[in-house]
């Protein structure tokens, strides 16, 4: 501990500080913060004795834990990448009621692929483009919605054209994909 009453160290609320001679610092507060600076890299390694051959009634066996219980986690890699490596990846928000989101933004490419399925699905799905949207598919490209004269500038007559029985399918079909 450093600072003692009345002193420099006391009055910028230091607690305690180590540094070291390649730049390696660690600073207590007493206010209870703690900052570090690693000048290279900082690996960590854990959960190493862990049972890897989990029961299936196991839900989660945690080996590294983060629980900000008041204020927000952030990652900033500014002039790098951030990569989550995993064998699944869940990401949850549990806001209360409409406030739980999940927002991305990027300046470049955004990229979602499976090689078995991609499912989006919202209570209003909104696809908006500054220039054009491709749909490619090799099967069959199914377009299924319940108000089919919706949006058609010919909506008057639509209805004329489409017997009951296909519009009930279409209706039908649109609610087991919800």
């Amino acid at each position: 501990p450093i600072g003692e009453e009345g002193e420099i160290g006391e009055n910028i609320g230091t607690n305690m500080i180590m540094s070291l001679k390649a730049g390696h610092n660690q600073t207590y507060t007493m206010t209870g913060n703690k900052g570090e600076i690693v000048p290279g890299s900082s690996h960590e390694i854990v959960g190493t004795n862990l049972k890897q051959d989990r029961n299936e009634s196991e839900k989660e066996n945690i080996a590294k834990s983060i629980n900000a219980e008041n204020g927000d986690i952030v990652l900033n890699a500014a002039n790098g990448n951030i990569k989550l490596i995993a064998k699944n990846i869940y990401i949850e928000t549990v806001g209360d009621k409409s406030d739980g989101s999940i927002l991305i933004k990027a300046n470049d490419h955004i990229t979602m692929r499976a090689d078995e399925q991609l499912n989006l699905a919202g209570g209003k799905v909104c696809v908006t483009s500054a220039d054009s949207i491709t749909l490619n598919a090799k099967g069959y490209l199914r377009l299924l919605y319940s108000g089919i004269n919706q949006g058609s500038p010919l909506s008057g007559i639509l209805g004329t054209f489409i017997p009951g029985p296909v519009a009930d399918l279409i209706t039908d079909i649109a609610e087991t994909c919800k």
